[in-house]
């Protein structure tokens, strides 16, 4: 009896430590199925503080699978400075919150863009002291507002077109050097963000490119404080590797931050009514994020500041209400919150790197 007392003991014990093991396999397990445990850098999306609230899918996601949050548009001006005496920060403080509750480090965008301008801004009479005037106490009201709370901020967003040449805009027509005095406002108001230029676009278009390169140059010659470029990275399954390879090359040299900051890839970017995203198709979208992330694990570690998708599901791409395509399926999760086949090829892909 005494051995089979024992015999029973040694089991339970051995029962106990294979379920340990076990236990501690499906963690590991476990862990390995979120993307943001592959990577060394900061893994993030933007966000609609309305889905955060009523969604609760789209809630867990933007708890679960990212360390970044970056809002889509609640800091843009139209919605945070919709009057020349009233700013509301209102929206944009409740994803801020839901950052700080879930330990998410926050994003900011963007102080300054052509688009998503009020009206007030369009009306405004004045001589170019009072426009930089206006500028100015709009950038550093809402950095001041959150200050220490924004690893970094998109300062200037899209300043230039295709040819290289600087795009039209309240700002550019009437604020000469509009984009330095930004840089300089924003970092007077929070000198430890970390600042950058965005834009997109830059594959194939070598002008374009190039004039963001100079100003780069230009800014540092001077000591304005630039410290990043977002590459939005608003791709298609057709856009070439060789272009964009090149484009993260030559930001790369520059020496700063790089920041892949709204990706998505677009699979049916010629809006096909009768499009269907069938498996070839989805394949070649996941060779695409792929390439994406493999290039950009190759930069050096400390120029990684992070990759950043624009938006969290199809459902909620911002591709299929501008262009009105509905058949459009450019992110990781589906319309129904789940996993695309995408997120585990990238997964895998990753692992083989470490």
């Amino acid at each position: 009896m005494k051995q089979f007392s024992y015999f029973v003991k040694l089991n339970l014990h051995s029962m106990k430590l294979i379920t340990l093991l076990l236990g501690l396999s499906y963690c590991l397990s476990a862990q390995d199925t979120y993307l943001k445990n592959i990577v060394k850098f900061p893994l993030g999306a933007s966000v609609n503080p309305r889905m955060l609230n009523e969604n609760e899918a789209y809630r867990n996601i933007a708890k679960e699978e990212w360390t970044s949050l970056t809002a889509e548009n609640h800091m843009k001006m139209m919605l945070i400075h919709p009057a020349a005496d009233r700013f509301d920060f209102t929206k944009g403080d409740e994803i801020v919150a839901f950052a700080a509750k879930t330990g998410k480090r926050m994003h900011g965008h963007t102080l300054v863009w052509h688009n998503q301008v009020p009206q007030w801004m369009k009306d405004f009479q004045g001589d170019q002291q009072a426009w930089e005037e206006l500028l100015k106490n709009h950038i550093q009201t809402v950095a001041s507002h959150y200050k220490g709370k924004m690893a970094g901020w998109d300062v200037v967003n899209e300043s230039f077109l295709d040819d290289g040449s600087l795009r039209p805009s309240l700002w550019a027509d009437h604020i000469p050097d509009y984009i330095a005095k930004s840089f300089q406002w924003a970092h007077e108001a929070d000198p430890d963000a970390i600042l950058f230029y965005n834009d997109y676009g830059q594959d194939g278009k070598p002008k374009k490119m190039q004039a963001i390169l100079d100003l780069v140059s230009d800014l540092k010659r001077r000591g304005i404080p630039i410290h990043g470029l977002g590459l939005q990275m608003h791709i298609n399954v057709d856009s070439k590797r060789n272009e964009l390879q090149e484009v993260l090359d030559k930001s790369v040299a520059t020496g700063l931050k790089i920041h892949l900051s709204e990706l998505d890839i677009a699979v049916n970017p010629k809006n096909n009514p009768d499009f269907v995203y069938e498996e070839k198709v989805a394949s070649a979208q996941a060779e695409q994020f792929n390439f994406v992330f493999k290039s950009y694990m190759m930069i050096p570690a400390a120029q990684q500041y992070g990759i950043t998708f624009w938006n969290i599901s199809d459902k909620d791409s911002w591709l299929r209400g501008y262009f009105k395509r509905p058949k459009e399926y450019p992110l990781l999760f589906d319309d129904n919150y789940a996993k695309k086949p995408a997120y585990t090829s990238l997964i895998n892909a990753l692992h083989s790197l470490n």
